[in-house]
């Protein structure tokens, strides 16, 4: 028996949208539909073999059953942002993988499927409808099977005649009678007042048909179920009626439209690719894999095309003799050995150059093989593409070569496409483009499969208009880093040890004046004990609960801070704790040759800040004394020499202001006015003499909060006043800062139609959270709207000063040590001082233009704790 599978595509879409987390394209579109939809497709072409398939959908409005009851759906929400747009993306798809579908205006996708259902049957077919609605149930027959998804469209529950009459003791054409007195609260169908489902059942078990029920009115218990049915008669009549699927509809279809078709495979992948269905494109390459063309789709396929060739010695030197004279585009893959990258080895290189492969072997290679290739790797007309060229620049410089910048580095690239990737490995690299690819089996394999990605990347980063990001700020930034991580900082590891001691002291006399307030001695850094301490004992509100007891994290901690002396303790407790193993003893383990080699990730923040990592110096406490004290161990490399910070002043809040172009805050600027002064004056009305320092602060805390959505509860929260105080603070501000109001509404509206946001260099983050359908994501989504086009040009600002600074320090005595946060440490020697610090501060304010001025303020020391402010001499 020839068998029919009917997909009903509205219903099946809207399950997936709700039952599946956020999913979005590398640009920001929404695919969780299409992940559920089609997974659920692909298992039931294998699991049911269909001879014949087909999906309906709704096309518009239900418009012939409005026609009979205006009041038809019309309680249904408008379709969320977030689904809306993914009917058209997986029309697209069905298409392209030959599936048939129908639709017709006016009707809904049960009518068609009815239709559909009707002329199967005639033709002796073997029918099963997949649907989440149980209006279909009405269509079970002996041909007819029901598949009612649950748990979102992963599970289906099946309907037989005998099923369903387990589940209700009714017959599939009473499934109208049900709907007639219940209602359907889904479609707005009014049924009878006071009947639910269970009156509903027993009333048709007595009386077969709304018909039957209505006609023996009398014979029904309960006078208030009786009154209702007399007074809603028409009601239930009209209800049965817009619950009964129509067979009869106006479109000419025959079910050999609908034979089942194998897909093809150089139409099917391009469109999974384009929208980023990794796993999808998996099952589907899985299910088709015996399948007798599937052209470019296996990666093992695709490295066959680039044969490796193993070469003499003789060969190696006229190989890359010819590479390096014709200036022949590298494709470079690497192994290599050593702790560290400051001390690590080249092992092994993979090259993919003109469809060939080759594998340089350190051992086995001579001299002068070895010589040639870092003589190639140095030159700066031998295009290379690298999956990290960072890390190659590390390698090179121990040999005493220089990257240059004629590079395409595919995790940055991969990194300005989708910032929020987690992993930018070689196989990570090609696995977004040949999601089967397995483990290479050697260099030369890692080597030639970058080389087929490598092309797709591009080809997406100049779609995006991403190109001069990646070519003029992130990949030579990195050879910058590069030299940055290379050099490291000076360490006094006695003074730490030193500093270490006075940390334990003061450990100590936290636990005893813990224990003090607490009344008895406890585990401090026992979660648990800890709650129970704060919460039972001290019965300090209880903020949330984790499966094993009281949340105890810092934001709750930060919460409660004023809410009994010890809490402040506890923090101060942590912080300290942090500060010992952390940094004492991990910069003590860290430690070679009296310096302290962080490594800078470019591929880690979203927003496009670099991060600091093994040690990470971009984080350490500074809002303890000891916490900043900590900064004293750091000095110069070189004897005699100086250490020299410089420092965006306000950068975000001026960027804030470019954006905005409010007209106060931009005078602010303009002026060299303190601008959380002016902010105070203005939020209370004063002159700026007036303003006292808790003004400020207050000021200050709003300036800065701003861009990252805060709220009423948080400035109370941080500033430790009742909510009202901090109501009237926001919306003060907002009067007399109408345009950074504006701005921030402004910033949202676009992202949500967009799905993401720009910095002023083009940057692009994705907000996938901006059509979540949970409330507090799409809120989270909203604050990283605001934040990122400020944050991110920040950010973009300070790589963009990194590389003017780096150049500009080429004549001089002078080295680039460390970046955090909107400041830059170098070391310079005294002599050259005046000279470095005057460059440092005009390549800085003039990395990138804005319309307010920007400011950096310099510092000098021995030791990065002891810093005095350094005006250079214009």
């Amino acid at each position: 028996m020839p068998r029919m599978v009917i997909l009903d595509g509205n219903s099946l879409a809207n399950r997936a949208f709700y039952a599946l987390p956020p999913l979005t394209t590398a640009d920001g579109r929404p695919t969780n539909v299409l992940h559920g939809f089609l997974t659920m497709l692909f298992r039931l072409e294998q699991e049911q073999h269909p001879d014949y398939w087909v999906v309906a959908f709704d096309k518009t409005k239900a418009t012939v059953r409005i026609e009979q009851y205006a009041g038809y759906k019309a309680q249904r929400k408008e379709t969320p942002e977030g689904l809306r747009p993914q009917f058209d993306y997986l029309k697209e798809i069905l298409t392209e993988m030959d599936v048939p579908m129908l639709e017709l205006a006016g009707y809904e996708a049960d009518d068609l499927i009815a239709a559909i259902t009707k002329q199967a049957e005639a033709q002796g077919m073997e029918i099963q409808i997949y649907t989440g609605d149980k209006d279909a149930l009405q269509l079970i027959s002996p041909r007819t099977t029901v598949f009612l998804t649950k748990k979102g469209i992963s599970e289906v529950e099946p309907y037989d005649e005998t099923a369903l009459w387990e589940r209700y003791q009714l017959r599939p054409h009473q499934i109208i009678d049900l709907k007639g007195l219940m209602g359907d609260t889904s479609d707005n169908i009014p049924g009878v007042p006071g009947i639910g489902e269970k009156t509903a059942l027993k009333l048709l078990w007595e009386f077969e048909t709304v018909e039957g029920v209505l006609a023996n009115v009398d014979k029904v218990s309960g006078k208030k179920v009786q009154s209702n049915l007399k007074e809603y008669t028409d009601q239930a009549i009209l209800s049965k009626k817009l619950a009964t699927m129509l067979t009869e509809v106006p479109i000419g279809f025959s079910c050999d439209d609908f034979v089942h078709r194998r897909s093809i495979a150089a139409k099917v992948l391009p469109v999974l690719q384009k929208y980023d269905l990794k796993s999808v494109t998996r099952l589907w390459q899985e299910r088709h894999k015996d399948d007798e063309e599937i052209p470019g789709g296996s990666p093992e396929e695709v490295l066959e095309n680039w044969p490796e060739r193993v070469l003499t010695e003789e060969e190696w030197l006229m190989q890359i003799e010819q590479w390096q004279s014709k200036n022949i585009p590298l494709t470079l893959a690497c192994r290599y050995e050593g702790t560290g990258l400051q001390g690590g080895r080249w092992l092994e290189w993979g090259v993919a150059a003109q469809g060939e492969t080759f594998t340089l072997i350190r051992e086995e290679a001579s001299e002068k093989v070895c010589e040639a290739w870092l003589q190639l790797m140095g030159s700066e007309r031998v295009p290379k593409t690298l999956a990290d060229s960072k890390t190659v620049a590390l390698l090179l410089a121990n040999e005493g070569i220089s990257l240059k910048r004629s590079v395409l580095d595919l995790s940055l690239a991969s990194y300005l496409i989708q910032s929020s990737r987690p992993k930018f490995a070689p196989l990570d690299l090609v696995k977004e483009y040949f999601p089967t690819q397995p483990a290479f089996r050697n260099v030369a394999e890692e080597a030639a499969a970058l080389a087929q990605v490598a092309p797709k990347f591009e080809k997406e980063i100049h779609f995006l208009g991403l190109a001069r990001l990646l070519h003029e700020v992130e990949e030579p930034l990195s050879l910058v880093l590069a030299q940055v991580e290379r050099h490291g900082i000076g360490i006094d590891s006695e003074q730490l040890k030193v500093f270490g001691e006075g940390i334990s002291l003061t450990l100590r006399e936290l636990e005893q004046e813990i224990y003090a307030l607490a009344e008895e001695t406890f585990n401090i850094n026992s979660p648990k004990q800890l709650g129970t301490i704060l919460f039972e004992k001290l019965g300090l509100p209880t903020a949330k609960k984790t499966k094993t007891g009281y949340s105890t994290d810092a934001e709750t901690l930060e919460e409660l801070r004023n809410a009994h002396p010890v809490v402040a303790k506890i923090l101060d407790y942590r912080q300290l704790n942090k500060l010992m193993s952390t940094y004492v003893n991990g910069l003590l383990a860290q430690a070679k040759e009296g310096r302290i080699h962080t490594t800078f990730q470019q591929t880690v923040t979203t927003t496009g800040r670099l991060s600091s990592t093994e040690p990470n110096l971009q984080n350490i406490p500074i809002r303890l004394e000891q916490g900043r004290q900590l900064r004293k161990v750091f000095h110069p490399t070189e004897p005699g020499w100086v250490l020299l910070s410089a420092d965006y002043s306000q950068i975000e809040l001026r960027i804030l202001a470019h954006y905005s172009q409010d007209p106060l805050l931009c005078e602010s600027f303009s002026l060299g006015q303190d601008v959380h002064t002016r902010t105070a004056a203005e939020v209370f009305g004063i002159s700026l003499n007036e303003v006292t320092s808790d003004m400020r602060r207050s000021a200050k805390a709003v300036n800065f909060g701003l861009v990252y959505g805060l709220t009423e509860f948080g400035l109370s929260r941080d500033l430790g006043i009742p909510r009202k105080e901090s109501k009237f603070y926001i919306e003060q501000y907002f009067k007399r800062y109408g345009g950074v109001k504006r701005y921030l509404e402004d910033v949202v509206t676009q992202a949500k139609k967009e799905g993401q946001v720009r910095t002023l260099l083009n940057r692009l983050r994705r907000i996938p959270e901006l059509l979540h359908s949970n409330r507090v994501k799409r809120q989270f989504g909203e604050r990283i709207a605001m934040n990122t086009p400020v944050q991110g040009t920040a950010a973009d600002i300070m790589k963009l000063a990194m590389l003017k600074v780096a150049e500009g320090l080429a004549p001089y005595r002078a080295a680039m040590l460390l970046q955090v946060h909107d400041e830059l440490l170098l070391q310079v020697a005294p002599e050259d001082l005046e000279k470095v610090a005057h460059m440092l501060k005009d390549k800085m304010e003039n990395a990138f233009t804005l319309s307010v001025p920007m400011t950096v303020e310099c510092k000098v020391g021995t030791n990065w704790y002891d810093m005095q402010p350094f005006k250079p001499i214009d």
